[in-house]
């Protein structure tokens, strides 16, 4: 592990800078950053990828390993968020319009509703956080990046994009979940995983060959909650990586079903400022690609953190299992701020 300081970490966030420092499951920290302190557009070469949801990719040149001094760089002014958290009755509201749009001739046959919550967090070292999460969950893709106009995000995400080794490349469907492990899985749950699974193999299909589902399994996402994953191998060329995501993201795991439509009525009526959560991120060079959609993550303000989860709707859905169920995805990082 490089000899990383947080409090320099923790100055580069203050600074007009980008950069990110994150560490793939099992493997120790890594740095990354352009020397002018920006970001590129696309995503190709080498470098860090980082895309905020339905939008597309930019990468920070890996010029940088190490992180330089911050006093090269300006001084960016204190931020607070640009709108409030979500309120329960916002909530609520929003609860009734996204699944008015699951009945009816023309119906979605689901649709993701996120939301925020802030946590009051003086003096918090998002650095210190980041070297937490790679201790607690080293099987997650831990990352802490920062850019001037996004700010400062700590992300600690389960779910794989896109894993490629040579000409093999693995990807998975993440969705359903449960707290609750002695009950079976219920039709809401099995309905949206299937649905999931089946928008991935069909962006697939005009690209890839050879392509092998295995699952659903159930897996475990921290102490609180469990997830249905299938897990997908396929072939494909590098070439036809930016065809792909042009397709695969955002999945109807992070948007809805069918994926146009969904995506679309999310733009027209959004939740929330969604920003870089349920994007995707990672590392990529010309012998491999791992890219994890951002989940599990947090927004660092100077006197707070913003936290950030969804849950899928479909027709059956009740809003107190569903405000429960965001309220849990949310644990890992409150943990990290109210420890």
């Amino acid at each position: 592990m490089q000899n990383i300081s947080p409090q320099q970490i923790d100055a580069l966030c203050r600074r007009r800078c980008t950069f990110a420092w994150y560490a793939l499951p099992g493997e120790p920290p890594q740095f990354c950053m352009q020397k002018d302190g920006g970001i590129s557009p696309g995503c190709e070469g080498e470098g860090f990828v980082l895309a905020k949801y339905d939008a597309p990719p930019s990468i920070i040149r890996p010029e940088l390993t190490a992180p330089p001094s911050p006093c090269g760089y300006e001084a960016l002014p204190p931020t607070t968020p640009q709108e409030p958290e979500t309120a329960r009755a916002e909530y609520h509201r929003l609860f009734e319009q996204y699944t008015a749009q699951l009945h009816g001739e023309n119906a979605l046959r689901k649709l993701v509703l996120a939301r925020t919550e802030d946590v009051p967090a003086e003096h918090f070292s998002a650095a210190l956080a980041f070297l937490t999460l790679c201790n607690t969950a080293p099987q997650a893709f831990n990352c802490l990046f920062h850019t001037p106009e996004g700010g400062t995000w700590l992300c600690s995400t389960p779910e794989l994009l896109l894993r490629r080794q040579g000409d093999t490349w693995h990807t998975m469907a993440l969705a359903g979940t449960r707290a609750d492990a002695s009950t079976p899985w219920d039709t809401k749950n099995l309905q949206e995983h299937a649905l999931v699974t089946q928008h991935i193999t069909s962006c697939l299909s005009p690209v890839a060959s050879k392509i092998e589902t295995d699952g659903p399994h159930t897996v475990t996402a921290g102490r609180m909650l469990e997830h249905l994953c299938t897990h997908i191998s396929f072939r494909m060329p590098a070439t036809h990586l930016p065809e792909l995501l042009q397709t695969l993201p955002p999945t109807p795991a992070v948007s809805g079903f069918p994926t146009e439509a969904a995506r679309a009525f999310i733009r027209n009526t959004p939740d929330i400022d969604r920003s870089y959560y349920a994007g995707y991120l990672g590392p990529i060079n010309a012998q491999s690609i791992h890219l994890f959609v951002t989940l599990r993550c947090m927004q660092c303000f100077p006197s707070l953190c913003r936290l950030y989860a969804g849950g899928g709707l479909m027709p059956d859905s009740d809003v107190r299992a569903e405000w429960t169920e965001t309220t849990l995805k949310m644990q890992a990082m409150r943990a990290l701020i109210t420890h």
